[in-house]
């Protein structure tokens, strides 16, 4: 007898319930609820050993879990059903799986597994590699492309056959800056005119940035937080997914209320203005680009930055072609993100007196304990 269909919300692809994988005692993954929607590109973010492969893996039916996987709405629980999950997926990984045959013929090989007949496998394999800029490559061998190109190649293979859903686990990260970059911005052309949804593992912040609709901040098996990009990149519900993204302006304090305003006030007695949260012990924390340095005060009614705070120069560091500002302000530490112009311009130095400033949105207010027993960076 057939599994009675289940509920499955409007433009879900895939749904995951109370999945649970455990090894040697240790539980590796602990995921209550995972959605992916038709066109979307959901990344699962995290450090190395969050169980974000784990997941994948269990999502798109090559390791068991316990729970339950849906599949369009239907119960994936049998042989049957999971090669039916796996027929409509593709896969790509960190390290590209090619044939000892021609690259055309490795693209047109998936095809010609789901039954494509012959021309119409070429024609979507060139097509397919087209879209990848590597349709000049379709003659040569594995053996003669760079690391950058297999993967390329790799990656049409999968779209070729134009999946549902389309797994990707770390597809950067053997690959050098240049290439990289690239190719992140090929696939983000890509996923954003196609139907394909897309679950992306990845540890790099500048991937998510790059393609991401939905993040899912994976730590020790659990999903911390979940949510469009824009609101988990830029808004971490906890310490610890806002140090993993970068968060370098840690203050410990309170937030209070006065004069209908609420404030920061950081434990060493310095205040600004910060947005709607919960009175009493907090951490604040503002990312580096949200700081705005004045070598002198801004005039009043000049600047919509309304936390202008006096400070010196504790430390400049290098990151890329831009600097890392450490700012004292009486004892409240910021860090700015500044251009390497910038930072002549304004002669910053150690010991030089400046001004910081930054908006009262900047500001994100965070528990003084996060459920994961986190703090700030030195927990």
């Amino acid at each position: 007898m057939a599994e009675p269909r289940a509920v499955c919300e409007a433009g879900t692809v895939i749904e995951a319930r109370d999945v649970r994988v455990a090894r040697g005692g240790r539980t590796i993954v602990d995921v209550p609820a995972f959605v992916l929607s038709e066109g979307e590109t959901h990344v699962l973010l995290g450090p190395n050993g969050a169980g974000k492969s784990t997941l994948l893996r269990v999502l798109n039916g090559l390791e068991e879990g316990g729970g339950t996987i849906l599949f369009r709405g239907e119960k994936v629980a049998s042989g049957a059903g999971r090669l039916r999950l796996r027929r409509a997926t593709a896969a790509v990984f960190q390290h590209p799986y090619l044939l000892a045959a021609s690259v055309l013929d490795n693209v047109a090989g998936g095809l010609r597994l789901r039954g494509t007949g012959r021309d119409a496998a070429r024609e979507r394999a060139v097509t397919a590699l087209d879209l990848l800029g590597v349709a000049h490559l379709a003659q040569r061998t594995p053996a003669k492309l760079s690391g950058g190109e297999a993967q390329r190649v790799s990656l049409a293979r999968a779209l070729a056959v134009d999946p549902v859903i389309l797994f990707l686990d770390e597809p950067m990260a053997s690959l050098d800056p240049p290439t990289r970059r690239s190719l992140l911005a090929d696939l983000a052309g890509i996923f954003a005119t196609c139907a394909t949804a897309v679950v992306w593992v990845t540890h790099d912040r500048e991937e998510a940035h790059a393609v991401a609709d939905t993040v899912s901040f994976m730590a020790e098996g659990r999903v911390i937080q979940s949510g469009s990009a824009t609101e988990v990149l830029n808004r971490p519900a906890t310490a610890a997914v806002a140090d993993f993204l970068g968060v370098e302006s840690w203050i410990e304090g309170r937030v209070e209320r006065a004069d209908e305003a609420l404030r920061f006030v950081g434990d060493s007695g310095v205040a600004f203005v910060c947005g709607e949260a919960p009175e009493g012990p907090a951490i604040a924390c503002v990312h580096p680009e949200d700081v705005v340095l004045f070598g002198q005060a801004p005039a009043a009614g000049s600047t919509s930055l309304r936390n202008v705070l006096p400070g010196t120069v504790m430390d400049v560091r290098e990151r890329g072609r831009l600097r890392l500002v450490d700012v004292d302000c009486a004892g409240l530490p910021l860090v700015a993100l500044v251009t390497q112009a910038a930072c002549d311009e304004l002669d910053l130095v150690p010991g030089r007196p400046l001004h910081a400033a930054f908006k009262a949105t900047a500001v994100q207010v965070l528990p003084r304990a996060s459920h994961l027993g986190v703090v700030g960076p030195e927990a």
